[in-house]
Order: C-alpha cells, then structure tokens, then sequence
C-alpha cells in the first residue's frame, strides 16, 4: 500500500508518495538513501490530514521542537505527542461537549413527543432517554450515551463496517449522529466503514474515554457499568 510521506529538511517540507522497499525509499522516481524516522510522519500516525501535518511541522520549527530534542532519549514522537496534546485540549474535547448538547437535545425532544415512538420502542439503550426535561439528567444520561458508544468504537478498532455486520442501526444512534455532525467521525460508503477523520483524532477519542472514565462519580459508575452488563 502506497502512503504519504512527509519530509522535513531543514525549514522546508515536502510531499511524497512512497512504495514500500526494503532499506530504500522511492521518492518521485529517485532511490534515496533511508531518512531517519525522526524526520517522517507518515499515515500510521495522524493520516495525511493538512492541518495536523501543518500545526506539527510548525511544532518542529519552534523552540519547544528544540528543547524537547535536547533532552536526553526525547525524539520526534514527543513532538507527536505533545501535538496530540494541544490536539486533546483545543479541539476533541470541545467538540465532544458539542456532541454532548447534541444528544441533551436528543433526549428532550424524544420527551416532548418530537421523536417518533416507533423509533423508541425497544431495543438499544438510547432508545430508552429520560422522562424528564431536567438538564442535570439529561446531560447525565448522554454522557453515558457517549461514553458507551466510543467504547463500542473501540472494541471494534474503530472499524465499524455497517453494511457488511448488518448494523445499520447505528445509523439512527444519536451518538452515531452526534459525531458525524461535529466533525470527529465520518461515514465511508465503500467499504461502508463509520471511522474517525484522522488517526490523529481517534487517538484523542480514546484519551476522552479513559478521562472521562476516571473522572466519573459512584453514581455514574453504576449507571455506567450497570448498563454494559
């Protein structure tokens, strides 16, 4: 499988789709002499997303970039992931209090008659919101909501082929909706897989899961692992 690389030499970066050799890379055509890793950020890590490419190769410019390479054993993958950090703080957690409010709105809608019964009827938890318009609960159960569902993402790998499993309920799960509509998922059509937009964000999901995890009260844990069981 091709897959893009990026080069950082000196203040310029460059583009390149690279082939898989042994000990050797194709770039454009030219047999180059392998590049040290720490100069590479390739689809494995954040997918060829333009601005996380961007946001850290300014990172590797700046005097943090410095710094960090100074430290003994410190190498590029700090710079990655201290990316991954501002990534946690300015945009996926943000973003997943939007979603958040996306199903609050779900369940209050579901209590005032605006969602179908049928849609209702049984099945999935989220088919089961509270019979209250009060904020503190509605916001309690789509926290669970949306804890369980990326937990879900995660037992599958975040791979969710809705076609091929037979799951196109997940479809009409307001998490589902609520992650496609801010921006953190999307919905391939062939192959039919439900995935996050960049690995960079997956990764960031997961961190949103184990913090949120940690950070849940006794009455949440109940709620929360009850409903697993």
């Amino acid at each position: 499988m091709n897959r893009l690389l990026v080069v950082i030499v000196g203040n310029q970066m460059q583009f390149f789709a690279v082939y898989p050799v042994i000990d050797r890379l194709h770039l454009g055509g030219l047999q180059q002499k392998p590049i040290c890793t720490w100069l590479m950020i390739t689809l494995l890590k954040l997918r060829a997303k333009s601005r996380h490419l961007f946001e850290v190769y300014a990172l590797k410019l700046s005097n943090y970039y410095n710094k960090v390479t100074d430290e003994k054993g410190s190498t590029f993958e700090d710079i990655v992931d201290a990316y991954l950090a501002y990534l946690q703080l300015t945009v996926v957690d943000p973003v997943m209090e939007k979603a958040l409010l996306h199903l609050q709105k779900f369940a209050l809608d579901a209590q005032s008659g605006k969602v179908s019964k049928d849609r209702l009827r049984f099945g999935a938890p989220w088919r089961h919101p509270p019979h209250t318009d009060d904020p503190s609960i509605c916001h309690q159960w789509a926290k669970i909501q949306l804890l369980d569902f990326v937990q879900s993402l995660v037992n599958t790998e975040f791979g969710v082929n809705y076609l091929a499993d037979c799951s196109l309920e997940i479809l009409d799960d307001p998490s589902a909706v609520a992650l496609l509509e801010v921006g953190l998922l999307y919905a391939q059509r062939d192959p039919s897989f439900i995935r996050p937009i960049t690995r960079g964000i997956q990764r960031c999901l997961v961190r949103w899961l184990v913090q949120q995890r940690l950070q849940m009260n006794f009455k949440e844990s109940v709620e929360y692992f009850g409903k697993e069981v």
